[in-house]
């Protein structure tokens, strides 16, 4: 699968809920961000995206959510 890359706007977040500086894009139309930070985000509190507990790999590493999204909804 091939992608394409493109500075991150305002408000495209990585998935690990920091300001995203680049996102990916994907032949199957999804896009990531991406923070430049390969440490998983800040993990105490609840997950950025579907305020649950913080998402894990099987193996224990940080892992995105489910529910993640370049450009979350706003707050009501």
């Amino acid at each position: 699968m091939s992608h394409t890359e493109r500075p991150a706007q305002p408000g495209e977040l990585c998935t690990c809920g920091r300001q995203a500086v680049i996102v990916y894009g994907f032949d199957d139309g999804r896009e990531i961000g991406h923070c430049g930070l390969a440490d998983g985000g800040e993990q105490s509190g609840p997950c950025p995206f579907c305020h649950g507990e913080r998402h894990r790999k099987p193996w224990g590493d940080p892992a995105p959510c489910p529910q993640y999204r370049l450009r979350p909804k706003e707050a009501s």
